[in-house]
């Protein structure tokens, strides 16, 4: 995942027919970069935000896709960014649930397990579990525009930052508060920025 948050690779997820984040009424955004998509969106479902912004493609009444028919994507060649990056393992990973009614996801996500190879794995997924309850736990302290409350915001925040919380230097010892607090939140934030702020990969003209 932390290489899909990079751009180095699409998500590479085991679906198995599973066509759950097609039908749970996700507003996909779309980047400069999806125009084969943003050509193709039916002008019905395709909200252009005033004053710009980036364009969003809007589910069917019925909550799904507008480009699924017969259970497959239409565009799949072309499907946005959004969809490409999308893995339903990041909110069992984080040990979280996507937020709102969407019972086919959330029922997905409960059925993941994990095997891990050794006990530096082990360690890895737990530390990825800690960063993302402490983020919902103190959610309040974090800049709204981080959007710790969202679910996927705090589940793609804890891959990001999960070295922190990396036994021993980033255990837990019991709930901190004041200035300790203070500072592992400024910890978090400065280690989310570190990872954006790694060079995109390069690309090769053709």
């Amino acid at each position: 995942m932390r290489a899909v948050l990079r751009g180095e690779r699409d998500a590479d997820v085991p679906c198995d027919g599973c066509v759950g984040c097609c039908v749970s009424a996700y507003h996909i955004p779309l980047r400069p970069s999806d125009r084969a998509a943003l050509d193709r969106v039916p002008a019905d479902r395709l909200f252009l935000p005033a004053g710009g912004g980036l364009a969003r493609m809007l589910p069917q009444p019925d909550g799904t896709c507008p480009m699924l028919e017969a259970g497959g994507c239409t565009i799949y060649a072309d499907r946005p960014r959004t969809c490409r990056d999308y893995d339903c393992r990041l909110y069992a990973a984080a040990g979280l649930e996507p937020d709102g009614e969407r019972p086919v996801i959330q029922g997905r996500v409960r059925e993941w397990q994990f095997v891990f190879e050794d006990d530096e794995a082990r360690a890895a997924a737990r530390a990825v579990r800690d960063a993302a309850a402490f983020i919902r736990r103190h959610a309040d302290l974090f800049p709204p525009a981080v959007r710790a409350h969202s679910a996927t915001a705090a589940a793609v925040l804890a891959v990001k930052v999960y070295g922190m919380f990396l036994p021993p230097a980033g255990a837990l010892r019991g709930e901190q508060v004041g200035d300790e607090l203070a500072t592992r939140i400024h910890g978090v934030l400065a280690a989310a920025a570190a990872f954006d702020a790694r060079p995109a990969p390069e690309t090769t003209a053709t």
